[in-house]
């Protein structure tokens, strides 16, 4: 039986996803560094692909931990009027998706790596810093209530 988050606290953490299975992924935790094993959520079980690279919330309160968000990895292709032409790092060049990236959303200049996803429009989330993003606070502080009232639906 799935987990009914409308009724407890939820503790989201960022991580890096750096390898899947069936049954979850092994992340490694933006903020500590600690790798740690997350299942797949209600909400991105069998309907959101996890990808190595990729940036995930993980709502550690659960046991086991729960990946509850993603956040695609991409590169800068263009930057123009329309928004930012951003190509996920595993689809080919020129394959790319407009993101309009409100004011809100972080800047990025052509070729920078970048953690972009969608709330109510498809924007740059954060820039790549090594191997997380370069500003984790942020980026929680900016999302994580939108993915709480989601998680709570």
């Amino acid at each position: 039986m799935a987990h009914d988050h409308r009724s407890c606290l939820l503790k989201l953490e960022l991580g890096t996803v750096l390898a899947c299975d069936g049954e979850g992924c092994s992340v490694r935790l933006a903020n500590s560094g600690k790798v740690l094993t997350a299942v797949y959520s209600p909400l991105v079980k069998d309907r959101v692909r996890i990808r190595r690279r990729q940036l995930v919330a993980i709502d550690t309160a659960e046991i086991p931990p729960q990946i509850a968000w993603r956040w695609f990895i991409g590169e800068v292709e263009a930057v123009g009027p329309q928004g930012v032409s951003v190509r996920r790092l595993d689809q080919p060049p020129g394959s790319c998706r407009v993101v309009s990236n409100p004011a809100a959303g972080a800047t990025a200049p052509v070729g920078c790596e970048v953690y972009y996803g969608h709330t109510d429009d498809w924007e740059v989330a954060d820039t790549v810093s090594g191997d997380g993003p370069a500003n984790a606070d942020r980026l929680a502080e900016r999302y994580f209530p939108y993915i709480e009232t989601k998680l709570r639906q």
